[in-house]
């Protein structure tokens, strides 16, 4: 498989291969050199003049307007503006996308520069103990593509019958053999998947990222060894060992932006505006009818009329702020805020985020020392390590307690010795000098592997809640993870489920050691409490924060019914990881991709067609 800068290597000569190769080389020491140094943004400083000024100035009409070109956005504006004679307002608060973003392997890099909003939690009681402050970082999407444009790009959509949980919970229409057909919609399957399973005709490309490690085979032996099969994750059984589907074409990520909106934004009826902070719904008090919104840009303020629907979509963190700010939320809060209330439901509860253990495996192996021009070579060609996100080669989702679980509690990544910068690693962790310095600074990228251990099965709730009623101030998020100690629990049966897959055969022939973090010494190190301790200290997030403004029957319990469509308003929906009522058993960016193509169907049924 040739990409198209190999392409036009070929075609127009070593000269001007040499030339991309070089542009790539420079983009790559330039970035991560200006990501060491870069302060993330503390709230929207940058929209202050446009928030401030006094005068409102009209933007017309639009049938649709959309909140948000994240992944669900871009969806959803590429699908509804197939129906030629609906117009569609798309606002971004971010920018476009850039060609180091699309560079996998620099994930972490992203997380420090303008594409990413720059959140913090607040200060956590029971986990990031051994972050700056007890903060855990948390990278959003600022960007044409939202998160899709940052992430790690694993595509994982949670085990079909799991989509059962959420039917059980009175959400009708989302069973597995529902939303099975809306997975299928917008994948271009390049794998060899189970029959049934995968699309092969939609915009967003999956594949594998290649070649494999050298040490991907000890990976999936020593999975077997323990019983653990090779599997189609994303096929009829989700327990078992895999390589990593991943959302990227020829080796390059592919966002919802590039692999959905892209081809959109040529439509006469569909016009995308970036740059554009959207303060506040606008909802008339009275017949709580959704009449359009109010948007800012650095300098101005605007106001745009919706015919028909207004759909948010800015993600589980900056949906519920901007319905907050609207007058939809708890009733209490938004009265302490001064903000005049239109209707009283959970907005910002039920947040949910997936907790992740990094396990550290020092090995035999020496990772072979490359040089970045043979690096940016094979990237253009659509192979080698740069197509890979941490390196990441394996996933996992095994039974860890081996009783009958529907659903996985438990998945692994397996990460290969992978030559990244500590600092960049340390920075994107948040971890505080004392784990930075006597653990993340003895990590030895060209020996070290990693086992990711991540809960997907989480009791522990949090919250997001306004820290004033101006959308200039970012929201305060409290992630609230192993609140439950069950949560504790389940992680511990994880990483004891890793421990023993690094003492099989196929680990052993790595002369394999657990790299130990010096802290938590008051407990006898083969004991839970020491695993305990850990984990309250190390565990940070996976970036998978959903649930927000969850759907549900019960306008006590939810914000959503299961149309998407916010309860007691008229015109207005939710579109995207807010709605999840449950945690996923997999990766959040498949599943709100998935929930964008159900509801452009359950709009155009609506408005048209």
């Amino acid at each position: 498989m040739v990409s198209l800068g190999a392409t036009l290597c070929l075609v127009l000569g070593v000269v001007s291969c040499s030339i991309t190769t070089n542009y790539y080389q420079e983009l790559i020491n330039q970035e991560t050199k200006k990501a060491l140094s870069y302060d993330l943004p503390k709230n929207n400083e940058e929209f202050k003049e446009g928030v401030e000024a006094q005068t409102i100035v009209e933007y017309g009409e639009y049938d649709v307007v959309i909140v948000g070109a994240g992944s669900a956005g871009c969806v959803l504006a590429t699908r509804l503006s197939e129906i030629e004679n609906l117009s569609i307002l798309l606002l971004e608060a971010g920018d476009e996308e850039n060609d180091f973003n699309q560079i996998p392997a620099m994930f972490l890099y992203h997380q420090f520069s303008d594409i990413n909003w720059g959140y913090y939690t607040t200060p956590q009681k029971y986990s990031c103990l051994g972050t700056n402050n007890r903060q855990c970082i948390i990278p959003r999407g600022k960007v044409i593509g939202g998160s899709s444009a940052i992430n790690a790009l694993i595509y994982a959509r949670g085990g079909c019958n799991y989509y059962n949980k959420w039917t059980a919970l009175g959400n009708r229409g989302w069973s597995c053999k529902d939303v099975l057909p809306y997975f299928k919609k917008s994948e271009n399957s390049q794998i060899h998947g189970d029959e049934g399973y995968h699309g092969k005709k939609g915009f967003w490309n999956v594949e594998y990222s290649l070649p494999s490690s050298v040490l991907f085979n000890n990976y999936i032996n020593g999975g077997l060894q323990i019983n653990q099969r090779v599997v189609d994750y994303n096929g009829v059984n989700q327990f078992g060992a895999a390589k990593v589907q991943s959302s990227i074409k020829r080796g390059k990520r592919q966002s919802l932006g590039t692999a959905f909106l892209a081809n959109a934004r040529k439509r006469s009826n569909l016009k995308v505006v970036t740059k554009a902070l959207v303060t506040k719904i606008i909802i008339d008090q009275q017949s709580r009818v959704t009449k359009g919104v109010e948007f800012v840009t650095t300098n101005q303020k605007f106001h745009v009329r919706a015919k028909k629907e207004v759909l948010v979509s800015a993600g589980a963190i900056n949906t519920p702020q901007l319905l907050m700010l609207s007058g939809i939320g708890p009733k209490n809060h938004l009265k302490d805020m001064k903000i005049p209330v239109i209707a009283d439901l959970p907005v910002g509860e039920n947040l949910i985020e997936h907790p992740l253990f990094n396990v550290v495996v020092r090995t035999n192996y020496t990772l072979p020392d490359t040089n970045m021009d043979d690096l940016v070579e094979l990237y253009l060609q659509g192979f080698g390590p740069l197509t890979k996100a941490l390196g990441v080669d394996g996933i996992g989702f095994p039974n860890t307690d081996n009783r009958r679980q529907e659903t996985p509690s438990i998945e692994l990544l397996f990460s290969p010795p992978f030559d990244i910068d500590r600092t960049i690693f340390q920075r994107a962790m948040n971890f505080n000098a004392t784990i930075g310095d006597t653990f993340i600074k003895k990590i030895n990228p060209k020996s070290d592997l990693s086992i990711f251990v991540i809960l997907l099965n989480e009791k522990s709730r949090g919250r997001i809640w306004l820290k004033s009623n101006s959308p200039i101030d970012f929201p305060n998020i409290d992630l609230n993870m192993f609140e439950k100690q069950e949560d504790v629990d389940s992680l511990i049966e994880g990483l004891q489920y890793a421990f023993n897959l690094t003492k099989t055969e196929a680990f052993e022939k790595l002369n394999v050691t657990l790299l130990e973090v010096p802290i938590c010494t008051n407990f006898d190190k083969d004991s839970n409490g020491y695993l305990e301790c850990l984990i309250r200290n190390v565990a940070v997030t996976i970036y998978h924060p959903c649930g927000t403004a969850a759907m549900g029957p019960d306008g006590e319990k939810f914000v959503l019914d299961d149309t998407l469509r916010v309860h007691g308003i008229k015109n207005l929906r939710v579109v995207d990881a807010s709605v999840f009522p449950l945690p996923v058993p997999g990766h959040t960016n498949a599943v709100a991709v998935m929930v964008a193509e159900k509801a452009a169907d359950l709009i155009k049924r609506k408005l048209c067609c």
